[in-house]
């Protein structure tokens, strides 16, 4: 079906939901595979299967907000080393927000979208006067000059999407949480080409859970499994006949770490990847007997949430425990001390902060709710279950929405942003583009967007090419970056203008002899505290690591050397 609709040439939006369209991915690469790269291609983020495509080269350029492996932890790839330079295809990097506010903007036709992200950023930098436009705010004064940027719209040419369900005239349902939601879908020029679980008969769904119109989708396929390796959420209305038979399915973790190392390996593992799930397969239906029926029917059942685990020993934490438990002992303090009312939890150590210390408040009455940027509101993730957008946390959410209601509307208020980095500075820039090389990092997801309007904290294991005195690319302005926290202790900064302050001091575990000056010196490139020594920080408790550990029982993130793969080109 994809390539009878597709000319070469074409620009095709992949739409990011919480349910790709993978197997209209498959279907693109198999089609175009041995052609020269002729396609624009825009997604929030290229990564598992997505990669299928960088490895096939039908990509003449790309419009991303991130391009690398989530999944066990966000980290690059290989294969997007050298993008900046234009290899394998061209790239134009966006924030999460701004992509989809180019999207909402082409969708109702407008002539841009006014957007708080990006100013500060050296992503600003060669799209000024071309796809962004910088206005003075209307509260902007002489004294207090502040400016607003306006992102022109996106409309491509064609939208690929995969849905819970489609009926004969086209209609589509999407589930919460639902991503980038239907803007990429509505701002397709040309129209939607989607799969779905079920195609149903004409009028058997309920109006209110149309989420996009019929009159916009040209092509409707069936695809059992249509988004693995990633999740699908069936909604919960079991009484109707419509969704019968269909349940939700989680994410396949192993497919999607397979497919990660492929593409990042040589030459020879990601042809023998390619051939083995892309090409040998002829058909979705060929793919999913590759896939297995047993496999398929593990991803269907919900695991039992795991119990709090017995007391752990807080003379065994690692330097990456004490860091996230540091961390979480930080966003208890600014939740007291300054009233927010919402966590944004980045990938990373920053969630399973987030994650600890929002247990650690209940257990004082206070409640602070904790959201993820592909909308997830109030989560309480099931034990056991260390990936952020896990589907199992949707049970455990007071809401689920999509990008724009998180990033745009609840997080500027009364939200601290908790996220990572690949590199921090002094004055609180954070970078996740760019090496001192030029090499790809991951690019900003939704950090940019984060750091633009909230109070932020930023969790990061301290090496010294990591804490430098100044960012090689600002992703995101420092501006509201008040606290750095590492394995050793905890950095601030009260005011824009001035430097991080070592604060708070504990040795870490690698190296307990270790004093205060020798261990900034040693970790980071900033300054050893001058005049006033450090406050020193309490030992990690029984009870904070047992909570730790019960949330991260396999050690994805707490395992003594948890840092980002070795920075490209480093």
């Amino acid at each position: 079906m994809v390539g009878e609709m597709l000319p070469l040439g074409t620009y095709i939006h992949l739409a990011a939901t919480m349910s790709r369209p993978n197997a209209l991915i498959y279907s693109l690469v198999r089609q175009f595979h041995n052609q020269n790269p002729q396609f624009t291609v825009s997604v929030a983020g290229i990564h598992s299967s997505a990669h299928s495509m960088t490895m096939a080269g039908i990509i003449k350029k790309a419009i991303i907000g991130f391009a690398g492996d989530n999944y066990p932890r966000p980290q690059p790839n290989a294969l997007y080393s050298n993008i900046l330079k234009g290899e394998p295809f061209e790239v134009e990097l966006w924030s999460l927000l701004t992509l989809i506010q180019r999207l909402q903007a082409g969708a109702m036709r407008l002539p841009g979208f006014m957007t708080n992200s990006l100013l500060g950023s050296d992503m600003i930098t060669d799209k000024l006067g071309k796809s962004v436009f910088v206005y003075p705010a209307p509260d902007s004064t002489e004294a207090d000059p502040k400016k607003l940027a306006m992102v022109s719209p996106l409309n491509p040419d064609y939208t690929l999407i995969h849905a819970v369900i489609g009926d004969e005239d086209g209609n589509l349902v999407l589930t919460n949480p639902s991503g980038e939601g239907v803007w990429g879908a509505m701002a397709a020029v040309k129209g939607v080409i989607a799969s779905c679980e079920r195609i149903v008969p004409r009028g058997s769904i309920p109006a209110e859970l149309i989420s996009i119109p019929g009159t916009r989708v040209i092509a409707l396929t069936e695809a059992r499994f249509g988004a693995h390796p990633q999740s699908l959420r069936i909604m919960s209305l079991p009484h109707l006949e419509i969704f019968k038979d269909l349940s939700t399915y989680l994410d396949d973790y192993e497919f999607q770490i397979d497919a990660n190392q492929a593409a990042a390996g040589e030459e020879k593992q990601k042809k023998r990847w390619m051939e083995e799930w892309v090409f040998t397969p002829k058909t979705h239906e060929d793919y999913l007997r590759y896939v297995g029926s047993q496999r398929l029917r593990k991803l269907s059942k919900f695991p039992d949430p795991l119990p709090l685990l017995p007391d752990q020993d807080p003379e065994s934490v690692n330097d990456s425990e004490q860091m996230i438990i540091l961390a979480a002992r930080a966003i208890i303090e600014h939740v007291k001390r300054r009233g927010y009312t919402t966590l944004l939890a980045g990938i990373g150590a920053a969630h399973i902060a987030c994650w600890t210390a929002a247990r650690l408040l209940a257990k004082e009455n206070i409640r602070v709710h904790v959201m993820t940027e592909l909308g997830f509101y109030s989560m309480t993730p099931s034990m056991g279950d260390v990936f952020l957008f896990s589907q199992l946390h949707a049970n455990g959410s007071q809401g689920l929405s999509d990008i724009t209601q998180i990033l745009g509307m609840l997080v500027p208020d009364k939200c601290l942003g908790v996220m990572g980095a690949a590199e921090i500075d002094w004055f609180g820039n954070v970078n996740s583009i760019a090496t001192s090389k030029g090499k790809f990092i991951v690019g900003s997801g939704g950090a940019n967007d984060i750091a633009s309007t909230a109070d932020c904290i930023i969790v990061a294991k301290a090496i010294r090419q990591r804490f430098v005195r100044k960012v090689n690319f600002i992703t995101s302005n420092g501006d509201r970056v008040k606290e750095a926290v590492c394995q050793f202790g905890r950095f601030r900064r009260d005011k824009m203008e001035h430097l991080f302050e070592f604060t708070n001091w504990i040795a870490p575990p690698s190296d307990p002899e270790m004093e205060v000056e020798e261990a900034v010196l040693k970790f980071t490139n900033w300054f050893p505290p001058d005049e006033v020594p450090p406050k020193e920080e309490p030992k990690p408790t029984s009870e904070e690591l047992t909570i730790l550990r019960s949330l991260d029982p396999d050690r994805i993130y707490i395992e003594q050397f948890m840092v980002y793969r070795s920075l490209p080109g480093d």
